[in-house]
């Protein structure tokens, strides 16, 4: 079968892709090697988080993919779930105050809409958290998907403009003719285009070393477990005051006190742990989230980081000692050494679109960009920081990385 244009990964980044590039006209194939959203996209607790993206092309992009979800709520055709209410990052010891206005400061600087929240209004945005808490950082601009359901929905736009998105198609290699990248080997057979873009994730680096590519992608294991459905109690999407060491931004602040930032529980399990919570529109809690970064990809939770999740969860949200818990995961982010994807033509007829580590801000615009660049057309941000030929560290399995 051959195409204009063959997109290889079903997730945000690709159905992304997939619809932009049949808007403009381009006879599209998706294959996706399980379903639709099986990857990072359908796994993670779905934050849109603006808060700490670094100046230049991480926060331009995301800017532009904030507002690109209110324009895709009037373009799709089926409804996705996106709910601006903000996000934080609370802190309960006294000592950490200074950081954190400094750090709000550094953000009102770069134009972010950033607050910095005393104890009693992190409260009323957070009703199951300690009684303790001093205060938070919070970000207007932050928000939160369903990211399934974001999926689905630029899948179904993607068929409405006459692509053709094919599950359980696993791709093994590329095709090569000359220089040139000419299509795809899978399970149901070969797929030819014009035009290959990878966004296949957690499963790029694989993919392209069987056909002779180093990509310097890793894979951070994030693991996750959902309440019963629940009364309203949680408006934006939350980070505990861990997520503050896990940042260049806040590494780098004058004020900036590391021994302020650790967890017995990291010492114990040696597991990163990112504290977070976010209520989904049917009442069910999001809730994590130990990391760690497998040599493979490694789609199931440990005890171990259920057990860190529990502990955590218990000690900073009192009011969900007692919650049912329905279910539980794990999903794997890609990443580079510099925490931004690449996205350019890397050979002849190949576009790699991958490393989104922060995909849920930048997935849906990266789609239109890929979908600029398959038409020619200059895109409407720089991608010089994304660009292939760029200086990226090798990424070595079951190391932390920080951003």
């Amino acid at each position: 079968m051959t195409s204009s244009v063959l997109v290889v990964g079903g997730g945000l980044v690709g159905t992304s892709t997939a619809y932009f590039a049949a808007r403009e006209g381009l006879n599209v194939t998706l294959l996706e090697q399980k379903h639709i959203a099986y990857g990072a996209s359908g796994r993670n607790p779905g934050f849109v988080w603006l808060h700490c993206r670094n100046p230049g092309w991480a926060l331009n992009i995301s800017l532009k993919g904030r507002a690109l979800y209110d324009q895709l709520k009037e373009d799709l055709p089926v409804p996705f779930e996106f709910r601006a209410e903000g996000g934080l990052i609370y802190f309960h010891d006294e000592r950490q105050a200074p950081i954190f206005k400094e750090f709000v400061e550094a953000r009102q600087a770069d134009g972010l809409d950033m607050t910095l929240l005393d104890g009693k209004e992190v409260r009323e945005k957070v009703g199951p958290i300690r009684e303790d808490v001093v205060g938070a950082s919070f970000c207007a601009n932050d928000a939160q998907i369903n990211t399934p359901t974001v999926v689905n929905a630029l899948a179904a736009g993607a068929r409405a403009e006459g692509a053709d998105l094919r599950e359980g198609v696993t791709v093994t290699r590329l095709i090569v003719s000359g220089e040139r990248i000419i299509g795809v080997e899978t399970n149901e057979g070969n797929f030819f285009a014009d035009k290959v873009v990878i966004a296949s994730g957690a499963w790029t680096e694989k993919l392209m070393r069987a056909s002779g590519y180093e990509v310097p992608i890793g894979r951070e294991r994030l693991q996750v477990m959902a309440t019963k459905p629940l009364p309203a109690q949680i408006k934006p999407v939350v980070y505990g005051p861990l997520a503050a060491k896990t940042y260049t931004l806040f590494r780098n602040l004058p004020s900036w006190d590391g021994s302020l930032f650790h967890s017995k529980i990291e010492e114990e399990t040696g597991l990163e742990l990112l504290t977070l919570a976010a209520q989904r529109a049917n009442g069910e809690i999001l809730l994590g989230c130990p990391m760690d970064y497998p040599a493979e990809v490694d789609l199931f939770p440990s005890l171990e980081g259920l057990g860190a999740i529990a502990t955590d969860i218990m000690n900073d949200f009192p009011g969900l000692r007692k919650v049912g818990i329905d279910r539980v995961w794990a999903g794997v982010l890609p990443f580079t050494s510099d925490m931004v994807p690449v996205i350019d033509e890397i050979a002849p007829g190949l576009i790699m679109a991958a490393g989104h580590v922060f995909g849920n801000s930048a997935g849906p615009m990266s789609g239109k960009l890929i979908s600029q660049l398959l038409t020619g057309r200059e895109p409407e941000v720089d991608m010089t920081e994304v660009r292939w030929d760029r200086q990226l560290d090798p990424v070595v399995p079951g190391l932390s990385v920080q951003w």
